[in-house]
């Protein structure tokens, strides 16, 4: 009688074991499952900000490369005027030189 209420009392407190170790794991996994969903949103989330950056970043790459050009045009420019005002300086200095010459004849007589 003694043995079978012993047998008795073990299979309850097992079965109450049992019943906890259970809500453990379910209350573990459910744990771990809502931290890979959390982890998931937020990757999710930080790849549509990498993606809104890297469309910022080309368009503000568009917007140097277009005044880089802009610039590189009027430097261009102004390498054309640089040389046409030096030519015109060559110009003129022949001319005076020309004009030296016809003076000193002049002087000369």
């Amino acid at each position: 009688m003694e043995r079978c209420a012993i047998n008795f009392i073990a299979r309850h407190w097992w079965r109450r074991f049992e019943v906890w170790v259970i809500a453990l794991l379910l209350v573990a996994g459910g744990l771990i499952l809502g931290y890979q969903a959390g982890v998931w949103s937020a990757s999710s989330e930080q790849t549509k900000q990498l993606a809104e950056v890297r469309a910022a970043y080309d368009a503000a790459l568009g917007k140097r490369d277009v005044r880089l050009n802009s610039l590189a045009e009027k430097t261009q420019d102004a390498a054309v005027r640089v040389q046409e005002a030096s030519n015109s300086a060559v110009q003129a200095a022949y001319t005076a030189s020309k004009a030296a010459e016809k003076v000193n004849e002049a002087v000369e007589r």
